[in-house]
């Protein structure tokens, strides 16, 4: 069933249409919070606070891309996240060392690429994850965020050379 048939239904008052949009997209939503945020718990929080709003609003979505749409709410979302807990910094530890040294190297490594992503500016951050994690492109991406798509592969660009600086300054620290 295609998105603008699951629209279709919610707006005709059909409840089951909306378990469908959740079941479809719940995931993708809460790793798109995940890497935003970078913590387990708050992401889920996020995550389901996304799809009350959008069944809040279903009524009113006039959208073409309905993943695209539930991103925005998402983003919008993490921002309020951000700006709420503007002075706490967390750090997750590993909760389980693997029995090997690869699980634990990939473990590390994890970590790393976690820390270094929320050590870059939040609208270079977004920018990644929507291109790598989501596999979005620079069009779609410019659209979603209101922007040129030269705005776009900018905020990219930086974006990936300072979390290469921030993976190196990580490694020299370990």
């Amino acid at each position: 069933m295609t998105d603008k048939e699951l629209i279709h239904m919610v707006h005709s008052g059909d409840k089951e249409a909306l378990n469908i949009i959740i079941n479809k997209y719940y995931d993708d939503i809460y790793r798109f919070c995940y890497y935003l945020t970078g913590h387990e718990s708050d992401s889920y929080d996020i995550t389901q606070e996304v799809f009350v709003k959008f069944i809040r609003y279903a009524d009113s979505y006039r959208y073409k891309n309905l993943k695209g749409y539930l991103l925005i709410i998402a983003r919008n979302l993490c921002y309020d996240y951000f700006r709420s807990k503007k002075d706490e910094v967390c750090l997750e530890e590993i909760s389980e060392v693997g029995k090997d040294d690869i699980q634990i190297k990939i473990k590390e490594d994890k970590l790393l690429l976690e820390q270094a992503l929320k050590s870059i500016p939040p609208k270079q951050r977004e920018v990644i994850v929507l291109r790598i994690y989501e596999g979005f492109k620079f069009r779609e991406i410019a659209k979603m965020l209101g922007c040129n798509i030269s705005t776009v592969k900018s905020r990219y660009t930086l974006g990936i050379k300072n979390l290469g600086k921030e993976l190196e300054n990580g490694k020299e620290s370990l």
